[in-house]
């Protein structure tokens, strides 16, 4: 990959982090990203979904990639409780770097590589990506406070806007083209508001001496994820597309949910926040180097 191709989204998420430190303030950016959470990347889903050439028929093996490359990143990002000093809590907050992904970042790259048709595949793997990531967080955090969490699960817009989308396309229901233009316009300004939304959550305070289970963490994120993508598209013999939409999901940094999850379940939310503001500042150097070793 051209590290040129990447230049515009990380940009566009520098420019968030100026605009909250210079400009808008917390609660300007908090509406913003209610925005893009709840209508505009459903919006952007259900669209690539309905209009993509993409048959559900033939998705079962590339949507499971998805689930290996979660419990992979998961069970690797898991090794350091064997010597870490952490607690329960702290640590699977933490761990939640490993194994969860950015979404907007996801969307916003792959529709750059991809086109729409990598767009409608990506929203299968979030759909299958986003509840298994929650299941392992609240599972690994829990102190009977989770019953909460799998509520907002099912709730989740991006599973709801994708669920819709394979429903409309898999019955063929019409959409009067009308709607199908309203909701490209609302889908074109999903990927740069949530790009900014990311800019303006990052920060870069919070290690406190975790610095070694920290590295791991990211390491296993930016890295490691990407070979077992590969490994399993070679091994499941997924076509180039779906392999480089594999390729983009597992090399994308950790996603802003892990601040949330921690914060309301009790973990180091500190740590979490540092560590996904890291995660998507090593992305910038990482993915042109995952995408010259392994894209097809």
């Amino acid at each position: 990959m051209n590290p040129i191709l990447l230049f515009p989204d990380f940009a566009i998420i520098a420019l968030g982090y100026v605009l909250r430190r210079t400009w808008l303030q917390a609660s300007a950016w908090e509406t913003i990203e209610k925005l893009v959470y709840y209508v505009l990347f459903p919006c952007l889903l259900f669209y690539s979904v309905v209009k993509s050439p993409v048959d559900l028929h033939d998705i079962g093996l590339f949507a499971l990639g998805g689930g290996v490359v979660i419990a992979g990143a998961f069970l690797a990002g898991a090794i350091p409780w064997l010597w870490s000093r952490m607690g329960r809590v702290e640590f699977a907050s933490g761990l939640q770097i490993a194994y969860r992904f950015n979404s907007y970042i996801a969307l916003a790259l792959v529709s750059r590589v991809a086109g729409q048709e990598g767009v409608a595949n990506m929203a299968m793997l979030l759909a299958v990506g986003v509840p298994l990531c929650n299941i392992l967080a609240v599972a690994t955090m829990s102190q009977g406070s989770g019953v909460q969490a799998f509520k907002d699960m099912l709730k989740n817009p991006l599973i709801l806007g994708t669920v819709l989308g394979i429903v409309a396309k898999w019955f063929g229901l019409p959409i009067p083209q009308a709607l199908m233009l309203t909701l490209d316009r609302l889908a074109q300004a999903a990927v740069s508001l949530g790009l900014l939304a990311v800019g303006a959550g990052l920060m870069f305070s919070g290690l406190r001496g975790n610095w070694v289970v920290s590295v791991w963490w990211l390491a296993v994120r930016l890295l490691g994820a990407p070979v077992l993508a590969v490994l399993y598209a070679k091994a499941a013999g997924l076509p180039a597309m779906q392999t480089t939409v594999l390729l983009v999901f597992s090399a994308i940094p950790s996603a802003s949910s892990a601040y949330i999850l921690a914060t309301r379940m009790g973990g180091n939310a500190a740590l979490v926040a540092c560590l996904i503001s890291l995660s998507t500042v090593g992305a910038a150097f990482t993915l042109p180097l995952v995408f010259a070793w392994f894209h097809p």
